[in-house]
C-alpha cells in the first residue's frame, strides 16, 4: 500500500495532496485550512491517515493532537519528540509553538524578502515546508480546558487561521459533529477544504458548507460524503475517499512518517544584506 500512495504522491506537485481524480488539496490555496466531519462510523478516521500518509510522503512537517488519546496518539512512536499531544496543557503547547515558529518565519521572509528584492512571496518561495497540524475532536478538548486555558488556546488558534497562509503553517481540523460549539465561524470561513463523510438531515451541511446550497439526495456508504474546496468548486460535491488496507496501515505509517525526522519547521537564520 506505501508503494501505491507513494506512486500517487507522485503524480502531483510539491504542497499538493491528490483527494479523488481531478481534486487537489493545495496547501498554497489562498485558504489553505481543511476541516474534516463525519457520522460515527464513515470513515474520518481513515481520511485523517490519508492526508497524514501523504503529506508524510511529500516531507510536510506534521504535528498531530489527539484529546482522546485515540488512533493519532499512538503515532508518538513513530514521530518526533514534541509532535504528536494528547494531554491538554501538552496540546495549548504544541500549538503556541506551532504560533512561535509562524512569528519566525514571518521575520526570516521580512528580511529575506528585502535582501533578495522580492515582493508578493510566501513560504514555499523560500524553501519553506508546510507545518501541517491535525487537530482531532477540538470540540470535545476546547470545553475540558478552563476559561483562561481555553481563551489562550483559542487567541493561537486564531492567530494560525488568520495569518498561516503565508508562512505556510496550516490547520486541519477534525471533527466527530459539526456545531457552533466546535468551531467558530471565522475558522470555518478560512477552511478551504470542507469534507462531511456520511448523511445528514441538513443542518450539518449547513453548518459546514454554509446556507443556499441544493444538496444531492442519496444515501452515502462509509468513505463517501460531500466536499467543497476553494477554486475547485462552487457548491458541494460528492467525494469518495481513496480506501486504505486496515492490515497495511501501522506498517504504512511507520514508512511513512519515518522521514518526520528529516523535517525542521523552523526557518534557517537571515542571512546578511
Amino acid at each position: 500500500m506505501y508503494e501505491r500512495l507513494e506512486s500517487l504522491a507522485g503524480d502531483t506537485e510539491d504542497w499538493e495532496i491528490p483527494i479523488q481524480p481531478g481534486v487537489i488539496w493545495s496547501l498554497r490555496n489562498a485558504a489553505p485550512h481543511a476541516i474534516l466531519s463525519a457520522n460515527s462510523g464513515f470513515g474520518k478516521s481513515f481520511f485523517s491517515f490519508y492526508l497524514l500518509i501523504m503529506a508524510a510522503i511529500k516531507n510536510i512537517v506534521v504535528f498531530c493532537a489527539d484529546p482522546k488519546r485515540a488512533d493519532m496518539a499512538s503515532l508518538s512512536d513513530f514521530m518526533p519528540s514534541g509532535r504528536v499531544a494528547w494531554e491538554p496543557e501538552h496540546i495549548c503547547e504544541m500549538i503556541k509553538y506551532a504560533v512561535n515558529i509562524m512569528g519566525q518565519r514571518y521575520d526570516y521572509m521580512r528580511a529575506e524578502r528585502l535582501r533578495r528584492g522580492l515582493f508578493m512571496a510566501d513560504y514555499a518561495d523560500f524553501g519553506l515546508p508546510p507545518l501541517l497540524i491535525f487537530l482531532e475532536e477540538m470540540g470535545a478538548f476546547v470545553t475540558a480546558l478552563d476559561r483562561k486555558s481555553r481563551e489562550a488556546f483559542e487567541a493561537d488558534l486564531k492567530n494560525v487561521t488568520l495569518k498561516g497562509r503565508q508562512a505556510g503553517v496550516i490547520l486541519c481540523l477534525i471533527l466527530q459533529n459539526m456545531g457552533t460549539q466546535n468551531i467558530s465561524t471565522e475558522s470555518r470561513s478560512q477552511a478551504g477544504f470542507r469534507v462531511f463523510l456520511g448523511n445528514s438531515g441538513g443542518i450539518e451541511y449547513r453548518m459546514l458548507f454554509g446556507e443556499g446550497f441544493t444538496y444531492p439526495k442519496r444515501v452515502f456508504l462509509p468513505g463517501q460524503g460531500l466536499y467543497m474546496l476553494a477554486g475547485q468548486t462552487e457548491q458541494p460535491e460528492v467525494i469518495e475517499t481513496p480506501r486504505l488496507d486496515k492490515a497495511q496501515l501501522p506498517e504504512t505509517l511507520k514508512r511513512a512518517l519515518e522521514g518526520q525526522h528529516n523535517t525542521n519547521p523552523l526557518p534557517p537564520a537571515p542571512l546578511e544584506p
